[in-house]
């Protein structure tokens, strides 16, 4: 069935029968009045009730009533009313089939982790150019510190393991924080003496390198 986009009325858009997402009202409405309304919620067309969108809608109809003037994204009824939009054409089989999609809806997104260092980096450069858009981002000043030390003490560990390959001449093998491993080691002969050290262990060896 073909997808559209049609702005409703939010107090007529049906909450699904049952849901087991949470939600954080604060951070949806603090992204909500930093960005806009930039997703648009889901109704399963089977039902008429929504299954994404359920935290959105929750925080614009807070909104509302508190008075404050409607977010970026929202559209004004001729009475007033603040018009969300939502994607139609979605049918789900059944009961079943709208509750599961509703939970991989939410569930896919949680699976999908974050990419430590270049999610620390971000928050790193967002908080530089702006302190409000950080808290936009649902991380707290805490958390992003948190990460960033995390890339700073990654970054120390990746320096100190590159000396290792420097100082003792290592071209190969698996190297790590204790330093080169035995397969990257030059090969000696016994005729000179030298004073190579094993990085891992503090042997001492002598020999000429082939």
């Amino acid at each position: 069935m073909k997808r559209y986009i049609k702005y409703m009325p939010i107090p007529e858009i049906p909450s699904a029968s049952r849901n087991a997402k949470d939600h954080d009202l604060s951070s949806i409405r603090r992204s909500i009045e930093t960005f806009g309304c930039v997703v648009a919620g889901e109704v399963d067309e089977r039902t008429g009730r929504l299954v994404a969108g359920h935290g959105r809608k929750e925080v614009l109809m807070q909104m509302q009533a508190e008075g404050a003037s409607p977010p970026e994204g929202v559209q004004l009824g001729e009475d007033g009313t603040w018009m969300a939009a939502i994607v139609r054409g979605w049918r789900s089989r059944s009961d079943a089939d709208a509750e599961a999609y509703m939970i991989a809806h939410n569930r896919t997104n949680e699976k999908g982790g974050w990419d430590q260092d270049v999610l620390a980096l971000s928050l790193q450069e967002i908080r530089a150019a702006d302190e409000a858009l950080l808290a936009a981002t649902g991380y707290s000043e805490d958390e992003a510190a948190t990460l960033q030390e995390a890339l700073a003490a990654d970054a120390h560990i990746t320096e100190g393991v590159l000396d290792y390959d420097e100082r003792y001449g290592v071209g190969g093998g698996t190297r790590d924080a204790d330093g080169p491993s035995p397969e990257g080691f030059q090969e000696f002969d016994d005729d000179i003496s030298t004073d190579y050290q094993c990085p891992r262990c503090a042997y001492s060896w002598s020999g000429k390198p082939k």
